[in-house]
Protein backbone atom coordinates (compact mmCIF):
# COMPACT_ATOMS: atom_id res chain seq x y z
CA UNK A 1 0.00 0.00 0.00
CA UNK A 2 1.56 3.43 -0.94
CA UNK A 3 2.59 5.36 1.71
CA UNK A 4 -0.33 8.09 3.21
CA UNK A 5 0.09 11.59 1.67
CA UNK A 6 0.62 14.28 4.44
CA UNK A 7 -1.76 17.21 4.20
CA UNK A 8 -0.34 20.49 2.97
CA UNK A 9 -3.50 22.69 4.22
CA UNK A 10 -4.24 22.55 7.92
CA UNK A 11 -7.13 23.57 7.17
CA UNK A 12 -8.22 20.33 4.98
CA UNK A 13 -6.74 18.04 6.65
CA UNK A 14 -9.10 19.40 9.96
CA UNK A 15 -11.84 18.94 7.67
CA UNK A 16 -10.98 15.29 7.29
CA UNK A 17 -10.80 14.67 10.91
CA UNK A 18 -14.39 15.64 10.97
CA UNK A 19 -15.46 13.95 8.06
CA UNK A 20 -14.48 10.80 9.73
CA UNK A 21 -17.29 11.52 12.47
CA UNK A 22 -20.00 11.75 10.29
CA UNK A 23 -22.35 8.86 9.22
CA UNK A 24 -21.02 6.22 7.14
CA UNK A 25 -23.39 7.66 3.77
CA UNK A 26 -22.95 10.60 4.67
CA UNK A 27 -19.01 10.64 4.08
CA UNK A 28 -20.02 8.88 1.00
CA UNK A 29 -21.77 11.36 -0.48
CA UNK A 30 -18.60 14.16 0.91
CA UNK A 31 -16.17 11.93 -0.92
CA UNK A 32 -17.73 12.10 -3.98
CA UNK A 33 -18.69 15.84 -3.26
CA UNK A 34 -14.50 16.19 -2.69
CA UNK A 35 -13.89 14.31 -6.08
CA UNK A 36 -16.05 16.88 -7.82
CA UNK A 37 -14.65 19.92 -6.98
CA UNK A 38 -11.14 18.90 -8.21
CA UNK A 39 -12.70 19.03 -11.55
CA UNK A 40 -13.06 23.18 -10.98
CA UNK A 41 -9.82 23.76 -8.75
CA UNK A 42 -7.55 25.48 -10.99
CA UNK A 43 -3.73 25.48 -9.84
CA UNK A 44 -3.38 29.07 -10.48
CA UNK A 45 -6.47 30.36 -8.61
CA UNK A 46 -7.04 30.98 -5.19
CA UNK A 47 -10.26 29.85 -3.15
CA UNK A 48 -12.01 30.97 0.33
CA UNK A 49 -12.24 28.12 2.97
CA UNK A 50 -15.53 29.08 3.09
CA UNK A 51 -16.33 28.15 -0.47
CA UNK A 52 -14.49 24.25 -0.18
CA UNK A 53 -15.96 23.37 2.90
CA UNK A 54 -19.76 24.54 0.93
CA UNK A 55 -18.99 22.54 -1.65
CA UNK A 56 -17.79 19.27 0.34
CA UNK A 57 -20.38 19.28 3.44
CA UNK A 58 -23.20 21.27 1.70
CA UNK A 59 -22.82 23.34 4.73
CA UNK A 60 -21.28 27.32 4.64
CA UNK A 61 -19.53 27.94 7.61
CA UNK A 62 -19.33 31.50 9.93
CA UNK A 63 -16.06 31.74 9.80
CA UNK A 64 -14.18 35.16 10.79
CA UNK A 65 -14.37 37.96 8.55
CA UNK A 66 -11.41 37.49 6.30
CA UNK A 67 -12.01 34.07 5.27
CA UNK A 68 -8.60 31.87 4.76
CA UNK A 69 -7.47 31.73 1.25
CA UNK A 70 -6.34 27.82 -0.29
CA UNK A 71 -4.18 28.04 -3.30
CA UNK A 72 -5.28 26.52 -6.01
CA UNK A 73 -2.05 24.36 -6.65
CA UNK A 74 -1.64 23.10 -2.94
CA UNK A 75 -5.40 22.87 -2.34
CA UNK A 76 -5.93 20.48 -5.39
CA UNK A 77 -3.18 17.51 -4.32
CA UNK A 78 -4.93 17.66 -1.09
CA UNK A 79 -8.47 17.30 -2.05
CA UNK A 80 -6.74 14.18 -3.83
CA UNK A 81 -5.67 12.88 -0.51
CA UNK A 82 -9.00 13.77 0.91
CA UNK A 83 -10.59 11.28 -1.53
CA UNK A 84 -8.18 8.89 -1.25
CA UNK A 85 -7.98 8.88 2.61
CA UNK A 86 -11.96 8.67 3.16
CA UNK A 87 -12.27 5.89 0.70
CA UNK A 88 -9.86 3.87 2.81
CA UNK A 89 -11.46 4.34 5.71
CA UNK A 90 -15.30 3.36 3.47
CA UNK A 91 -14.24 -0.06 2.46
CA UNK A 92 -15.76 0.78 -0.65
CA UNK A 93 -16.47 -2.78 -2.98
CA UNK A 94 -14.71 -2.70 -6.77
CA UNK A 95 -17.91 -1.45 -8.10
CA UNK A 96 -18.62 1.19 -5.51
CA UNK A 97 -21.93 3.19 -7.12
CA UNK A 98 -21.65 1.25 -10.50
CA UNK A 99 -18.00 2.60 -11.55
CA UNK A 100 -15.56 0.41 -13.51
CA UNK A 101 -12.17 0.25 -11.07
CA UNK A 102 -8.50 0.33 -13.25
CA UNK A 103 -6.00 -0.92 -11.41
CA UNK A 104 -2.68 1.82 -11.27
CA UNK A 105 -0.51 -0.37 -13.53
CA UNK A 106 -3.64 -0.79 -15.96
CA UNK A 107 -3.98 2.80 -15.77
CA UNK A 108 -0.56 3.63 -16.72
CA UNK A 109 -1.03 1.31 -19.93
CA UNK A 110 -4.58 3.37 -20.63
CA UNK A 111 -2.93 6.30 -20.55
CA UNK A 112 0.04 5.34 -22.03
CA UNK A 113 2.40 6.72 -19.35
CA UNK A 114 4.51 4.87 -17.07
CA UNK A 115 3.51 4.39 -13.40
CA UNK A 116 5.61 6.95 -11.94
CA UNK A 117 3.89 9.55 -13.83
CA UNK A 118 0.42 8.22 -13.00
CA UNK A 119 1.79 8.44 -9.20
CA UNK A 120 2.45 12.08 -10.25
CA UNK A 121 -0.63 12.96 -11.94
CA UNK A 122 -2.69 11.68 -9.43
CA UNK A 123 -1.41 15.07 -7.60
CA UNK A 124 -2.65 16.97 -10.25
CA UNK A 125 -6.03 15.75 -10.68
CA UNK A 126 -6.18 12.07 -11.45
CA UNK A 127 -8.49 10.97 -8.30
CA UNK A 128 -8.00 7.64 -7.23
CA UNK A 129 -9.61 5.47 -4.36
CA UNK A 130 -8.99 2.77 -2.05
CA UNK A 131 -11.18 -0.77 -2.87
CA UNK A 132 -11.58 -4.26 -1.00
CA UNK A 133 -11.31 -7.11 -3.68
CA UNK A 134 -13.16 -9.82 -2.80
CA UNK A 135 -10.31 -11.63 -1.38
CA UNK A 136 -10.13 -9.06 1.10
CA UNK A 137 -7.05 -7.00 -0.29
CA UNK A 138 -7.31 -3.33 -0.27
CA UNK A 139 -6.49 -2.22 -3.75
CA UNK A 140 -6.06 1.41 -5.41
CA UNK A 141 -7.30 1.97 -8.43
CA UNK A 142 -8.65 5.27 -10.13
CA UNK A 143 -12.59 4.53 -11.40
CA UNK A 144 -12.49 4.45 -15.38
CA UNK A 145 -14.93 7.69 -15.37
CA UNK A 146 -12.62 9.79 -13.35
CA UNK A 147 -9.85 8.80 -16.05
CA UNK A 148 -11.62 9.94 -18.98
CA UNK A 149 -12.52 13.39 -17.09
CA UNK A 150 -8.63 13.45 -16.69
CA UNK A 151 -7.75 12.90 -20.61
CA UNK A 152 -10.29 15.37 -21.59
CA UNK A 153 -9.07 18.15 -19.22
CA UNK A 154 -5.45 16.84 -19.86
CA UNK A 155 -5.21 16.06 -23.40
CA UNK A 156 -2.20 18.02 -24.90
CA UNK A 157 0.05 16.61 -21.40
CA UNK A 158 -1.07 13.54 -22.18
CA UNK A 159 -0.38 13.13 -26.05
CA UNK A 160 3.17 14.94 -25.16
CA UNK A 161 3.74 12.47 -22.21
CA UNK A 162 2.85 9.23 -24.29
CA UNK A 163 5.71 10.36 -26.84
CA UNK A 164 8.31 10.49 -24.71
CA UNK A 165 10.82 8.34 -24.50
CA UNK A 166 14.42 8.42 -22.50
CA UNK A 167 17.52 8.50 -24.12
CA UNK A 168 19.19 5.76 -24.47
CA UNK A 169 23.47 5.54 -23.90
CA UNK A 170 24.41 5.77 -27.39
CA UNK A 171 22.04 8.74 -28.18
CA UNK A 172 23.78 10.73 -25.04
CA UNK A 173 26.86 9.63 -26.32
CA UNK A 174 26.20 11.09 -29.76
CA UNK A 175 24.49 14.35 -27.84
CA UNK A 176 27.90 14.86 -26.10
CA UNK A 177 30.10 14.55 -29.40
CA UNK A 178 28.10 16.83 -30.93
CA UNK A 179 28.38 19.60 -28.15
CA UNK A 180 32.08 18.96 -28.04
CA UNK A 181 32.05 19.44 -32.27
CA UNK A 182 30.19 22.54 -32.24
CA UNK A 183 32.23 24.19 -29.44
CA UNK A 184 35.85 23.02 -30.66
CA UNK A 185 34.35 24.88 -33.69
CA UNK A 186 32.18 27.96 -33.10
CA UNK A 187 33.65 28.33 -29.38
CA UNK A 188 29.58 28.07 -27.95
CA UNK A 189 28.37 28.74 -24.53
CA UNK A 190 26.90 25.20 -22.77
CA UNK A 191 23.68 26.63 -23.21
CA UNK A 192 23.91 27.86 -26.85
CA UNK A 193 24.73 24.35 -27.45
CA UNK A 194 21.65 22.70 -25.44
CA UNK A 195 19.48 25.12 -27.31
CA UNK A 196 20.76 24.38 -30.95
CA UNK A 197 20.88 20.10 -30.21
CA UNK A 198 17.31 20.43 -28.49
CA UNK A 199 15.81 21.35 -31.45
CA UNK A 200 17.60 18.93 -33.92
CA UNK A 201 17.02 15.55 -31.20
CA UNK A 202 13.35 16.60 -30.65
CA UNK A 203 13.99 17.42 -26.74
CA UNK A 204 13.73 19.70 -23.79
CA UNK A 205 16.20 22.13 -24.04
CA UNK A 206 16.74 22.08 -20.21
CA UNK A 207 17.16 17.93 -20.58
CA UNK A 208 20.17 18.50 -22.53
CA UNK A 209 21.37 21.00 -20.68
CA UNK A 210 21.32 18.89 -17.25
CA UNK A 211 23.18 15.62 -19.22
CA UNK A 212 25.88 18.30 -20.80
CA UNK A 213 26.61 19.59 -16.85
CA UNK A 214 26.24 16.46 -15.76
CA UNK A 215 29.03 14.77 -18.27
CA UNK A 216 31.13 17.85 -17.49
CA UNK A 217 30.46 17.69 -13.91
CA UNK A 218 31.78 13.71 -13.97
CA UNK A 219 34.70 13.86 -17.00
CA UNK A 220 38.32 14.06 -16.49
CA UNK A 221 38.39 16.50 -19.62
CA UNK A 222 35.09 18.84 -19.51
CA UNK A 223 33.65 20.45 -22.74
CA UNK A 224 32.83 23.59 -21.80
CA UNK A 225 35.30 26.00 -19.56
CA UNK A 226 33.06 27.96 -17.78
CA UNK A 227 30.54 27.13 -15.38
CA UNK A 228 27.51 28.92 -16.23
CA UNK A 229 24.66 30.44 -13.84
CA UNK A 230 23.58 28.93 -11.34
CA UNK A 231 20.00 28.01 -12.14
CA UNK A 232 17.07 28.13 -9.52
CA UNK A 233 17.26 24.30 -8.86
CA UNK A 234 20.81 25.14 -7.85
CA UNK A 235 19.68 27.94 -5.59
CA UNK A 236 17.12 25.91 -4.10
CA UNK A 237 19.67 22.66 -3.28
CA UNK A 238 22.55 25.51 -2.59
CA UNK A 239 20.27 26.88 0.12
CA UNK A 240 19.25 23.79 2.07
CA UNK A 241 22.77 22.41 2.07
CA UNK A 242 23.66 25.73 3.61
CA UNK A 243 20.97 25.31 6.39
CA UNK A 244 21.83 22.12 7.63
CA UNK A 245 25.94 22.81 7.76
CA UNK A 246 27.40 22.42 4.64
CA UNK A 247 29.92 25.08 4.64
CA UNK A 248 30.22 27.78 1.86
CA UNK A 249 34.17 26.69 0.77
CA UNK A 250 32.45 22.90 0.45
CA UNK A 251 29.79 24.40 -2.00
CA UNK A 252 31.88 26.82 -3.53
CA UNK A 253 33.74 23.63 -4.74
CA UNK A 254 30.92 21.94 -5.32
CA UNK A 255 29.66 24.07 -8.16
CA UNK A 256 32.69 25.31 -9.45
CA UNK A 257 31.91 29.27 -8.28
CA UNK A 258 33.79 31.75 -5.74
CA UNK A 259 32.46 31.92 -2.65
CA UNK A 260 31.22 35.50 -2.92
CA UNK A 261 29.17 33.77 -5.64
CA UNK A 262 27.50 30.96 -2.99
CA UNK A 263 26.94 34.25 -0.97
CA UNK A 264 25.19 35.71 -3.46
CA UNK A 265 23.02 32.33 -4.17
CA UNK A 266 22.36 31.95 -1.09
CA UNK A 267 20.68 35.47 -0.49
CA UNK A 268 18.65 35.55 -3.33
CA UNK A 269 16.82 32.36 -2.42
CA UNK A 270 16.28 34.03 0.86
CA UNK A 271 14.66 37.20 -0.68
CA UNK A 272 12.27 34.58 -2.55
CA UNK A 273 11.49 33.02 0.46
CA UNK A 274 10.43 36.37 1.89
CA UNK A 275 8.94 37.87 -0.95
CA UNK A 276 6.18 34.54 -1.10
CA UNK A 277 5.23 35.65 2.41
CA UNK A 278 1.65 37.47 2.27
CA UNK A 279 2.26 39.63 5.30
CA UNK A 280 -0.75 41.05 6.91
CA UNK A 281 -1.48 43.17 9.28
CA UNK A 282 -3.92 45.61 11.39
CA UNK A 283 -3.08 48.89 11.61
CA UNK A 284 -3.12 50.80 14.50
CA UNK A 285 -3.05 54.61 15.31
CA UNK A 286 0.19 54.28 17.90
CA UNK A 287 1.55 53.04 14.47
CA UNK A 288 2.70 56.56 13.05
CA UNK A 289 3.74 57.91 16.50
CA UNK A 290 7.39 59.63 15.99
CA UNK A 291 8.91 56.89 18.80
CA UNK A 292 6.58 53.90 18.17
CA UNK A 293 9.57 51.88 17.36
CA UNK A 294 10.89 52.42 21.14
CA UNK A 295 7.06 52.63 22.23
CA UNK A 296 5.59 49.14 20.72
CA UNK A 297 9.04 47.08 20.92
CA UNK A 298 10.66 47.46 24.24
CA UNK A 299 7.24 47.39 26.65
CA UNK A 300 7.56 44.23 29.08
CA UNK A 301 5.28 42.28 26.84
CA UNK A 302 6.87 42.33 24.08
CA UNK A 303 10.69 41.83 25.55
CA UNK A 304 10.03 39.41 28.51
CA UNK A 305 8.89 35.88 29.20
CA UNK A 306 8.27 34.85 25.74
CA UNK A 307 9.34 31.35 26.71
CA UNK A 308 5.99 31.45 29.00
CA UNK A 309 3.68 29.10 26.36
CA UNK A 310 2.07 26.11 26.88
CA UNK A 311 3.73 22.55 25.60
CA UNK A 312 2.41 21.48 22.45
CA UNK A 313 4.16 17.60 22.82
CA UNK A 314 1.48 15.89 24.21
CA UNK A 315 -2.49 16.75 24.70
CA UNK A 316 -2.99 15.86 28.08
CA UNK A 317 0.01 17.66 29.49
CA UNK A 318 -1.13 20.92 27.00
CA UNK A 319 -5.17 20.38 28.93
CA UNK A 320 -3.30 20.04 32.45
CA UNK A 321 -1.29 23.14 32.11
CA UNK A 322 -4.42 24.98 30.83
CA UNK A 323 -5.94 24.59 33.62
CA UNK A 324 -3.22 26.04 35.80
CA UNK A 325 -2.58 28.88 33.38
CA UNK A 326 -3.10 32.31 34.27
CA UNK A 327 -4.59 34.73 31.99
CA UNK A 328 -2.50 37.73 31.39
CA UNK A 329 -3.29 41.50 31.80
CA UNK A 330 -5.60 43.23 29.01
CA UNK A 331 -2.92 45.82 29.17
CA UNK A 332 -0.17 43.17 28.21
CA UNK A 333 -2.24 41.68 25.72
CA UNK A 334 -2.84 44.70 23.87
CA UNK A 335 0.96 45.85 23.97
CA UNK A 336 1.44 42.20 22.33
CA UNK A 337 -0.88 42.61 19.91
CA UNK A 338 0.46 45.46 18.79
CA UNK A 339 3.94 44.60 19.01
CA UNK A 340 3.44 41.42 16.98
CA UNK A 341 1.48 43.75 14.21
CA UNK A 342 3.90 46.51 13.96
CA UNK A 343 6.76 43.99 13.61
CA UNK A 344 5.14 42.75 10.26
CA UNK A 345 4.47 45.90 9.44
CA UNK A 346 8.05 46.88 9.61
CA UNK A 347 9.05 43.91 8.35
CA UNK A 348 7.13 43.68 4.77
CA UNK A 349 8.25 47.35 4.48
CA UNK A 350 11.79 47.25 4.75
CA UNK A 351 11.70 43.71 2.42
CA UNK A 352 10.21 46.25 0.08
CA UNK A 353 12.49 48.75 0.27
CA UNK A 354 15.42 46.67 -1.17
CA UNK A 355 16.68 45.61 -3.86
CA UNK A 356 16.54 42.16 -5.58
CA UNK A 357 20.60 41.42 -4.71
CA UNK A 358 20.17 42.29 -0.97
CA UNK A 359 22.88 41.79 1.15
CA UNK A 360 23.02 39.48 4.23
CA UNK A 361 22.81 42.40 6.60
CA UNK A 362 19.20 43.39 5.45
CA UNK A 363 18.16 39.98 5.04
CA UNK A 364 19.08 39.06 8.51
CA UNK A 365 17.57 42.31 10.53
CA UNK A 366 13.98 40.71 8.46
CA UNK A 367 14.17 37.59 9.28
CA UNK A 368 14.81 38.26 12.60
CA UNK A 369 11.79 40.58 12.90
CA UNK A 370 9.82 37.69 11.61
CA UNK A 371 11.11 34.92 14.33
CA UNK A 372 10.41 37.49 17.06
CA UNK A 373 6.62 37.83 15.47
CA UNK A 374 6.47 34.43 15.90
CA UNK A 375 7.41 34.19 19.39
CA UNK A 376 4.96 37.39 19.96
CA UNK A 377 2.10 34.54 18.18
CA UNK A 378 2.98 31.96 20.44
CA UNK A 379 2.54 33.82 23.39
CA UNK A 380 -0.74 35.35 22.35
CA UNK A 381 -1.97 32.19 21.24
CA UNK A 382 -0.90 29.89 24.69
CA UNK A 383 -2.61 32.71 26.70
CA UNK A 384 -5.85 33.02 24.52
CA UNK A 385 -6.16 29.00 24.33
CA UNK A 386 -7.74 28.37 27.53
CA UNK A 387 -10.62 30.04 27.03
CA UNK A 388 -11.04 28.38 23.22
CA UNK A 389 -10.70 25.26 25.42
CA UNK A 390 -13.66 26.35 27.88
CA UNK A 391 -15.80 26.67 24.52
CA UNK A 392 -14.99 23.48 23.52
CA UNK A 393 -15.85 22.11 26.90
CA UNK A 394 -19.02 23.70 27.12
CA UNK A 395 -20.00 21.94 23.44
CA UNK A 396 -18.92 18.09 24.36
CA UNK A 397 -20.83 18.58 27.74
CA UNK A 398 -17.87 16.94 29.37
CA UNK A 399 -13.92 17.64 30.30
CA UNK A 400 -11.61 17.38 26.76
CA UNK A 401 -9.19 14.81 28.80
CA UNK A 402 -12.37 12.46 28.49
CA UNK A 403 -12.08 12.12 24.92
CA UNK A 404 -11.24 9.55 22.88
CA UNK A 405 -7.38 10.30 21.75
CA UNK A 406 -8.27 10.90 18.06
CA UNK A 407 -10.81 13.24 19.02
CA UNK A 408 -8.76 15.14 21.75
CA UNK A 409 -5.50 15.82 19.00
CA UNK A 410 -8.16 16.99 16.58
CA UNK A 411 -10.08 19.67 18.36
CA UNK A 412 -7.03 21.11 20.05
CA UNK A 413 -5.63 21.34 16.90
CA UNK A 414 -8.66 23.25 15.96
CA UNK A 415 -8.57 25.25 18.54
CA UNK A 416 -5.09 26.17 17.85
CA UNK A 417 -5.54 27.27 14.09
CA UNK A 418 -9.21 29.06 15.19
CA UNK A 419 -7.42 31.27 18.07
CA UNK A 420 -4.49 31.75 15.51
CA UNK A 421 -6.66 32.88 12.59
CA UNK A 422 -8.04 35.25 15.61
CA UNK A 423 -5.16 36.66 16.43
CA UNK A 424 -4.42 37.36 12.91
CA UNK A 425 -7.80 39.24 12.68
CA UNK A 426 -8.27 40.85 16.57
CA UNK A 427 -8.17 44.79 15.91
CA UNK A 428 -7.58 46.18 19.88
CA UNK A 429 -9.12 49.43 18.73
CA UNK A 430 -12.77 48.49 18.27
CA UNK A 431 -15.08 48.82 20.89
CA UNK A 432 -15.71 45.66 23.01
CA UNK A 433 -13.34 43.66 21.07
CA UNK A 434 -11.18 41.73 23.63
CA UNK A 435 -9.10 38.95 22.48
CA UNK A 436 -10.27 36.32 24.67
CA UNK A 437 -14.19 37.39 23.77
CA UNK A 438 -13.06 37.55 20.19
CA UNK A 439 -11.33 33.71 20.26
CA UNK A 440 -14.21 32.78 21.90
CA UNK A 441 -16.74 33.68 19.88
CA UNK A 442 -14.82 32.14 16.56
CA UNK A 443 -14.68 28.81 18.54
CA UNK A 444 -18.22 28.79 19.30
CA UNK A 445 -18.87 28.97 15.46
CA UNK A 446 -16.25 26.57 14.79
CA UNK A 447 -17.77 24.14 17.46
CA UNK A 448 -21.08 24.82 16.07
CA UNK A 449 -20.45 23.81 12.61
CA UNK A 450 -18.26 21.18 13.81
CA UNK A 451 -21.55 19.30 16.05
CA UNK A 452 -24.03 20.57 12.89
CA UNK A 453 -23.07 16.70 11.36
CA UNK A 454 -21.10 15.14 14.15
CA UNK A 455 -22.19 12.75 16.61
CA UNK A 456 -21.25 13.87 19.92
CA UNK A 457 -22.17 10.88 21.82
CA UNK A 458 -18.96 9.05 22.07
CA UNK A 459 -18.13 7.30 25.22
CA UNK A 460 -15.70 8.82 28.04
CA UNK A 461 -12.39 7.57 28.08
CA UNK A 462 -9.31 7.38 30.28
CA UNK A 463 -5.90 8.16 29.10
CA UNK A 464 -2.37 7.06 30.85
CA UNK A 465 -0.84 10.51 31.14
CA UNK A 466 1.63 10.64 28.43
CA UNK A 467 0.39 8.81 25.37
CA UNK A 468 -1.45 11.44 23.24
CA UNK A 469 1.38 12.97 20.96
CA UNK A 470 0.98 16.59 19.44
CA UNK A 471 2.67 17.48 16.49
CA UNK A 472 3.97 20.56 17.60
CA UNK A 473 1.38 22.73 16.07
CA UNK A 474 2.59 26.05 17.76
CA UNK A 475 5.88 25.21 15.53
CA UNK A 476 3.05 25.99 12.16
CA UNK A 477 1.95 29.17 13.34
CA UNK A 478 3.01 31.31 11.08
CA UNK A 479 3.80 30.02 7.48
CA UNK A 480 7.90 31.07 7.68
CA UNK A 481 8.86 29.39 10.73
CA UNK A 482 9.23 25.94 8.77
CA UNK A 483 12.28 27.39 6.76
CA UNK A 484 13.10 29.95 9.17
CA UNK A 485 13.46 28.60 12.73
CA UNK A 486 16.13 26.24 13.51
CA UNK A 487 15.12 22.63 14.06
CA UNK A 488 14.25 22.19 17.33
CA UNK A 489 16.29 18.99 18.58
CA UNK A 490 19.39 20.71 17.31
CA UNK A 491 18.93 23.54 19.49
CA UNK A 492 17.93 21.57 22.49
CA UNK A 493 21.95 20.24 22.48
CA UNK A 494 22.64 23.90 23.46
CA UNK A 495 22.90 22.74 27.16
CA UNK A 496 25.88 21.32 26.04
CA UNK A 497 28.14 24.01 24.98
CA UNK A 498 29.66 26.40 27.17
CA UNK A 499 28.03 29.10 29.23
CA UNK A 500 28.74 31.79 27.18
CA UNK A 501 28.14 30.17 23.89
CA UNK A 502 24.56 28.96 25.08
CA UNK A 503 23.98 32.52 25.71
CA UNK A 504 24.74 33.48 22.30
CA UNK A 505 22.59 31.24 20.76
CA UNK A 506 19.64 32.14 23.25
CA UNK A 507 20.27 36.07 22.28
CA UNK A 508 20.14 34.56 18.62
CA UNK A 509 17.22 33.17 18.86
CA UNK A 510 15.12 34.38 21.38
CA UNK A 511 15.05 30.78 23.61
CA UNK A 512 15.07 32.47 27.32
CA UNK A 513 12.27 34.54 27.35
CA UNK A 514 13.35 37.73 25.56
CA UNK A 515 12.97 38.27 21.86
CA UNK A 516 15.54 37.22 18.74
CA UNK A 517 18.69 39.61 17.58
CA UNK A 518 19.97 40.59 14.28
CA UNK A 519 24.15 40.08 13.65
CA UNK A 520 23.81 43.97 13.16
CA UNK A 521 22.33 44.27 17.29
CA UNK A 522 24.33 41.40 18.64
CA UNK A 523 27.69 43.15 17.38
CA UNK A 524 26.59 46.10 19.07
CA UNK A 525 25.81 43.85 22.30
CA UNK A 526 28.81 41.89 22.43
CA UNK A 527 31.21 44.35 21.22
CA UNK A 528 32.23 42.31 18.23
CA UNK A 529 31.75 42.60 14.22
CA UNK A 530 29.02 40.70 12.34
CA UNK A 531 31.89 38.84 10.45
CA UNK A 532 33.21 36.94 13.53
CA UNK A 533 29.67 36.78 14.98
CA UNK A 534 28.65 34.91 11.54
CA UNK A 535 31.43 32.63 11.55
CA UNK A 536 30.83 31.79 15.60
CA UNK A 537 27.16 31.23 14.87
CA UNK A 538 27.81 28.78 11.73
CA UNK A 539 30.33 26.95 14.17
CA UNK A 540 27.96 26.86 17.27
CA UNK A 541 25.33 25.50 14.65
CA UNK A 542 27.39 22.31 12.95
CA UNK A 543 28.99 21.61 16.43
CA UNK A 544 24.97 21.34 17.70
CA UNK A 545 24.09 19.50 14.47
CA UNK A 546 26.30 16.87 14.67
CA UNK A 547 26.00 16.41 18.16
CA UNK A 548 22.03 15.36 17.21
CA UNK A 549 23.95 13.31 14.31
CA UNK A 550 25.87 11.73 16.67
CA UNK A 551 22.60 10.65 19.14
CA UNK A 552 21.03 9.30 16.00
CA UNK A 553 24.28 7.24 14.94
Amino acid sequence: MPRVARFKIAAIENLYRQLLYAPLEKRKSQMNAAELLTDDIDPTQNYPEDFVVFRITGYRPQLNKVPLTLVGEALLPDLINLVQRLSDDLELPPDYDGRSPVLIPETAQKLNISTKTVQRYRKQGLVSHYVVYPDQEKRLVCFEDAIDRFIKRHQKRLERASRFTRLGEGIEAQIIKEARDLHEAEGISLNEAAARLATKHNRAHETLRLILKRHDRRASASIFDEPGPLSQRDLKVIFRAWKIGVPVAELARRFDKGAPAIHRAINRRRYELLRKIDLKWIELPTFELEDATIVLLSGPAVIRDLDQVLPDDEALRIIECIRGTEPLEESEIDGLVAGYNFLKRRASRTLSNISESPNSQQLDRIESDLRWTALLKRRLVSTTLPFAFGVVEQTIHRPLAQQPADEIVSLIEMAIEVVSRSVENHDPTRKGERLDRFCAHAMGRAMAALYETKSSGRAAARHAEGIIPLDHPFSRLCPWQAWLDPRRDMLEKRISLKEEDRQFIALRYGLEGGPPHDLDTLATMLDSSIPRLSRRLQRLERVMRERVRGEQA
